[in-house]
């Protein structure tokens, strides 16, 4: 029996209905091609970490535990909070107009959704979040150095990273931008989304990323 498209794309327009089975393919090629390879424990974790009930309470932890002369505080962490009670708002609020069902070659039970727009899929909240992470972490580059004379951290640069500051930060955006990348692939090959989704999902997040920091830097200017 050949891909019935669901209800909701039956009676869209021919090019949204094209669109649709494009993505319905590409997404179900790389599901079906990676499921093999991929390590279901590393995607689970992956899913954990990016999930805004894991990642929101740690933000918010570090954020506290900082102290507010901190420039990481003011420039990284604060940035994160508000950008990720932006992404809830607009993320959910576009899963509850759109209403794009998720994929229905991949079982969904053991993702428990907290309201019941987490059940649709676009756009895809792990990829938004994720990368809005990856921009903010990108922007506040000029703060995270001037933060790295702190005694504990300076230990560390100097011994990995034979006091090259500038290495050490470009190594850990590098690193974040890997996990975001990563945690985005992760959505498709777990069958929790469609490429389509994850990709306005990236591109959602790098766009509050934007509009957070540039709203706070605007605020100071006040």
């Amino acid at each position: 029996m050949g891909y019935q498209p669901p209800k909701s794309t039956a009676t869209s327009p021919p090019l949204l209905r094209r669109i649709h089975n494009i993505d319905h393919s590409i997404s179900l090629y790389i599901h079906t091609l990676t499921s093999p390879i991929a390590p279901r424990p590393l995607l689970r974790l992956l899913e954990l970490l990016a999930d805004f009930r894991c990642f929101f309470p740690v933000s918010l932890s570090l954020f506290l535990a900082t102290p507010s002369s901190s420039p990481i505080r003011s420039h990284l962490l604060l940035p994160l909070l508000l950008c990720s009670l932006l992404d809830l708002l607009f993320i959910a609020l576009l899963k509850f107009l759109v209403r794009r069902s998720r994929p229905s070659y991949a079982t969904h039970s053991e993702y428990n959704a907290v309201v019941s727009v987490d059940n649709f899929s676009f756009p895809s909240g792990h990829s938004s979040r994720v990368f809005f992470v990856a921009s903010i972490v990108s922007l506040s580059r000029p703060w995270i150095l001037a933060d790295l004379n702190h005694p504990r951290v300076t230990v560390l640069v100097r011994r990995w990273f034979e006091e090259d500051n500038v290495m050490a930060v470009d190594l850990l955006i590098a690193a974040v931008w890997s996990w975001a990348l990563t945690t985005v692939l992760s959505r498709v090959a777990l069958g929790r989304h469609y490429v389509l989704d994850v990709f306005f999902g990236a591109c959602f997040g790098v766009l509050e990323a934007l509009v957070t920091f540039h709203f706070l830097e605007f605020q100071a200017l006040i």
